[in-house]
């Protein structure tokens, strides 16, 4: 008894007959394309105008996009970001104590200092430019030491120049306590950072804007492209195709070869 298998062609030679078939039909090929080319072109103009700018009556997406779709994107966005500034605002003003006593607990030493400084700040602040009794004490011993070295102290003169550097030294204090107050308030910040916007998460992109919107819109709603005929592309498909089904029949008879072989030698 004698079996023959018609083997399955190789890949090889699947794409030399694709390859001599696209080389064989090119010029026919060429001269389709030539003539369909510029068709496909008009055809595909056409339809993105009409996309567009709409046909027979009816809108174009540049139309629906203008009146229709962005301004109803726009408004749901505003209320979207109206709600959620609104909902991290409630939620700092609530939690915002709760996250300094916790930044307070975590380092208590840095943070006790930090309220002595705040409170020498706010407390020289309140001053403006009045002077301490201390410091009142000081300048009127510096002006009047001053006068004594000249031979003077006691006329009318006298009094005005301590005055006058009572009214210049207040004015240099209140700037070098604005200047202080302004060095705390940096400190506190360094310290505790931002507590709105760690509490409220603000900075996080929430949902999709009106643009991202509205470009997946267009992305859905742009016409189709038509396909054109390239019989190249078939040819090396048919070839992979034909490669498959020859390795399936090609299993297949062996799959029963070996089944006959079995068959026999059971005999």
């Amino acid at each position: 008894m004698c079996f023959e298998l018609s083997g399955a062609p190789s890949d090889t030679q699947n794409y030399e007959q694709a390859l001599q078939a696209q080389v064989l039909y090119a010029p026919a090929i060429y001269k389709e394309n030539a003539k369909f080319s510029p068709l496909y072109t008009q055809l595909g103009l056409s339809n993105l105008d009409s996309f567009l700018n709409g046909t027979n009556g009816s809108n174009g997406y540049l139309s629906e996009y203008a009146n229709q779709v962005m301004p109803a994107l726009t408004q749901a966005e505003t209320t979207a970001n109206s709600a959620i500034r609104t909902a991290n605002l409630n939620d700092a003003a609530r939690l915002t104590p709760q996250y300094i006593a916790e930044e307070n607990a975590a380092n208590p030493m840095a943070a006790g200092l930090l309220g002595t400084l705040n409170s020498n700040a706010t407390r020289d602040l309140s001053y403006g430019t009045q002077l301490t009794p201390a410091e009142q004490v000081q300048m009127n011993q510096s002006v009047r030491g001053a006068q004594a070295a000249r031979g003077m102290g006691f006329g009318p003169s006298d009094v005005f120049a301590e005055t006058l550097a009572d009214t210049g030294f207040g004015q240099q204090l209140y700037q070098q306590r604005q200047s202080e107050a302004q060095g705390q308030v940096q400190q506190d910040q360094s310290f505790y950072g931002n507590p709105t916007a760690a509490i409220s998460g603000m900075g996080s992109n929430y949902g999709m804007t009106a643009n991202s919107l509205a470009s997946l819109g267009a992305s859905g709603a742009a016409p189709a492209q038509s396909e054109e005929f390239n019989p190249s592309a078939m040819a090396m498909q048919n070839a992979s195709l034909g490669t498959s089904l020859g390795e399936a029949n090609a299993g297949i008879q062996n799959s029963g070869l070996s089944m006959g072989l079995g068959s026999v030698s059971s005999l």
